[in-house]
């Protein structure tokens, strides 16, 4: 499934980004922010058409539960809005009070996608209460089954295009995104079997579903906000990342140790830092030439600028 969804992400970029050669990893600014707009556009558009119609189904209807869920899709074109955004403040150039540039700004994007989550999340959990106490009645009928189901394949496919697109760029915010889309199709499918269990007279189910919906939003817009919060904060890397810089250091001649190393995300690129540890009988300028070296092999396979601190090996 993910190589499908893989293929089907370098046809759209070979159709709508001029000039692109898909990859799997990308690191250029102009192209990371090519890649992001190619997922709010297409986020854009397809939740319009989905919101628009869930909308009409749910005055319809009667449902409290479908017209949450039409919200949501909603809500998901302003979290694409942001993301277009944030892309595009985070690619203005460093000046004197941001040296290390904007990057940033992507994490700020990603924890406004998160609050606004917690906004429709709370409102319909209200909206889903007051139904459940007035016990009000909901029609349904099967083609309107099939069509949230249908709605349900749709915005998972979304999701894990923008996950795709998300990893490909090193992204947050089009992860984030992707939560969106996710909840959004999860919560299809509860109303879907709403809508058949009010058939038979059971019209809370409409309300409890709703309930359900609201505390899924909620649960995903508290995740994605302590996760943007923690990279803003200044998150350390995992263990693997600093094995691998570790490990890319050591592979220098002359390199006999590693420590203090230090990671500082600024969105599209890192700011890496760290101390090696070469022979005592080294001179200084060879020792120079050999942190130059080592920062220009870390700068080449981890996308950033790096500082390499040279210290003897203490006996």
């Amino acid at each position: 499934m993910n190589n499908l969804i893989s293929k089907i992400t370098d046809c759209l970029i070979l159709i709508f980004i001029k000039n692109a050669k898909p990859e799997k990893k990308v690191s250029d600014q102009v192209t990371r922010r090519k890649y992001a707009y190619l997922e709010a556009y297409v986020s854009i558009i397809g939740n319009l058409a989905l919101a628009a119609l869930k909308v009409v189904l749910g005055l319809t209807l009667n449902s409290i539960s479908l017209l949450a869920d039409a919200a949501h899709t909603a809500a998901d074109v302003l979290t694409s809005i942001i993301v277009l955004l944030g892309f595009k403040l985070s690619s203005s150039p460093a000046d004197d009070k941001h040296p290390y540039g904007h990057g940033r700004v992507e994490f700020i994007a990603t924890f406004v996608i998160s609050l606004m989550l917690l906004v429709v999340g709370a409102e319909f959990a209200k909206s889903s209460y007051s139904r459940l106490i007035s016990n009000a009645e909901v029609k349904g009928s099967i083609g309107v089954v099939a069509v949230m189901l249908f709605g349900a394949v749709f915005k998972e496919w979304m999701a894990r295009f923008s996950i795709d697109l998300g990893n490909r760029t090193n992204s947050p915010a089009l992860v984030a995104d992707a939560w969106h889309h996710r909840t959004d199709g999860i919560a299809s499918i509860l109303v879907a079997v709403a809508i058949i269990a009010s058939q038979y007279g059971y019209y809370k189910v409409d309300a409890i579903f709703g309930l359900l919906v609201s505390a899924l939003i909620i649960y995903t817009g508290i995740t994605i906000a302590l996760g943007s919060v923690s990279q803003l904060m200044g998150e350390a890397p995992g263990e693997n990342e600093l094995n691998e810089i570790e490990n890319i250091a050591l592979s220098v001649s002359g390199v006999s140790g590693v420590h203090k190393i230090s990671v500082h995300n600024y969105g599209y690129h890192n700011e890496i830092s760290l101390h090696i540890q070469v022979d005592n009988g080294m001179s200084l300028v060879e020792a120079h030439d050999l942190s130059e070296r080592v920062e220009r092999i870390i700068e080449e396979n981890k996308n950033c600028k790096a500082i390499v601190h040279v210290e003897p090996i203490v006996e």
